[in-house]
């Protein structure tokens, strides 16, 4: 956390960032159908919760990357000779990159609000579902910071790092509802977004900012999405402290 706020460059980009998503993106398409956006009032609305699982995804795929470098400056060396569990240093950076996309995305959403034509709560919008919200941006990124930090156990060049973010990043997110309602996409694309966590993610923030005061079918819905990521969360977690223990060396 403290290399994040002593270097002003990258926390103004990392905090920049968000807003271009919205104020760029979401404005870009403000005129997209309103007979796609499943009752959203603004395509900003619409794709809030994409834009932030997005945010998070991007966010968390370079938290592995702070493990390699670690371990060629020789910081992992002193890490690990120091009497604290080798998980402790993997959890520290997922913790670390998870409280980094909580903050982009209370800028993301201050943004949203404010830019014309622009991000609107429903009027039933309640605690429990910003609870909801957080909840679902908390577990991406616990997914995806598990998921590169993994590979970051396993590879030791950073180059081998950055060419699997760069070959993933796009499916992750065009093959998903982050962006782009289920009506107007292709048939087999459609089906393969439905078991993306990025979908899930996406729908189930999307559902409580549209939807607000959610029917009894809804909100088991949002319980199968939050449930899916956090089984997912779950065996990453013990996945990554499994490979911490066992592999990590000098």
């Amino acid at each position: 956390m403290k290399k994040w706020y002593r270097n002003p460059v990258f926390l103004i980009t990392g905090l920049a960032q968000p807003f271009f998503w919205v104020a760029l993106f979401g404005s870009a398409l403000g005129k997209f159908p309103s007979a796609f956006l499943g009752g959203a009032p603004t395509y900003i609305t619409f794709i809030m919760g994409g834009v932030l699982t997005i945010t998070a995804l991007f966010t968390a795929m370079f938290s592995g990357m702070g493990l390699i470098w670690d371990r060629r400056l020789g910081t992992l060396g002193r890490f690990l000779s120091s009497p604290i569990r080798r998980s402790s240093i993997v959890f520290s950076k997922v913790l670390s990159a998870t409280v980094r996309i909580l903050v982009q995305a209370a800028i993301l959403i201050v943004a949203a609000l404010v830019i014309p034509n622009g991000l609107r709560f429903n009027n039933g919008f309640s605690g429990i579902d910003a609870v909801i919200l957080v909840t679902a941006v908390i577990l991406i990124s616990i997914i995806f910071s598990s998921v590169f930090t993994i590979i970051a156990i396993r590879v030791t060049r950073w180059e081998t790092v950055m060419g699997i973010v760069n070959l993933v990043n796009l499916p992750l997110m065009f093959a998903s509802y982050a962006l782009f309602p289920p009506a107007i996409m292709e048939g087999w694309i459609s089906k393969v977004a439905e078991y993306n966590p990025v979908s899930w993610s996406a729908e189930a923030i999307r559902m409580v900012i549209v939807k607000g005061s959610l029917s009894a079918s809804q909100w088991t819905q949002v319980g199968q999405w939050i449930g899916a990521l956090a089984i997912l969360a779950a065996v990453l977690l013990v996945l990554t402290y499994y490979l911490s223990e066992k592999e990590i060396r000098e």
